[in-house]
């Protein structure tokens, strides 16, 4: 075996275990790793100074598609919403869409103390990752924040150990949706022909 194929496959072989074991990875050398940050991060400071922001209703992290809509429908409902990514052009974008928007992390409790947390009612967390949001949580309790939290879930399991641990509310998109959509076909039917229609 020539040695460019040895190099190869060792490389091959440590960035797949890298990246699977990413977050767990991140953890351990996260206290060495902050040597290498820049001084000033001018790409994390995107983000919206405006003051009108300072008095949120609810504070939402996760601007995906799942967090957007749900962002988009409570501001729709006349809700100041205060939207947090940790992606940039995430945040450049939303802050183009006019909605209140800063770069950040839920799993960032120092980042947390920075948030209006006082005044807001909501914190919805959008993640579906259990650590990201009993991380949240967590640093809820640090803070004493006393609104009520909302969190995305995709399985039983993450419902209950998060509920144990604080959260108000378990958003479950796909049963949720489940449920939305047996609604909307019931009444659709039931409009239809007064009953079951086969």
């Amino acid at each position: 075996m020539g040695l460019i194929t040895l190099v190869g496959l060792v490389t091959i072989g440590l960035s797949t275990y890298m990246i699977i074991y990413s977050h767990y990875l991140y953890n351990h050398f996260a206290r060495w790793l902050g040597l290498f940050e820049r001084r000033v991060p001018h790409r994390e400071q995107a983000g919206d100074d405006r003051t009108d922001v300072q008095l949120p209703d609810a504070i939402l992290f996760g601007l995906g598609r799942y967090g957007g809509d749900i962002a988009h429908g409570l501001c729709g409902q006349g809700w100041k919403v205060l939207g947090i990514d940790f992606d940039p052009e995430v945040v450049n974008a939303w802050s183009k869409d006019d909605l209140f928007v800063r770069y950040g992390d839920a799993e960032d409790p120092e980042f947390l103390s920075l948030l209006p947390l006082k005044h807001a009612g909501w914190v919805i967390s959008t993640s579906p990752e259990r650590t990201v949001n009993l991380a949240l949580l967590a640093a809820l309790k640090i803070y004493d924040y006393t609104g009520k939290v909302a969190v995305r879930v995709h399985s039983a399991e993450d419902a209950k150990a998060l509920s144990s641990a604080g959260a108000d509310v378990i958003l479950s998109p796909f049963t949720d949706g489940a449920k939305k959509a047996v609604d909307i076909l019931i009444t659709s039917n039931s409009a239809r022909s007064g009953g079951i229609q086969r």
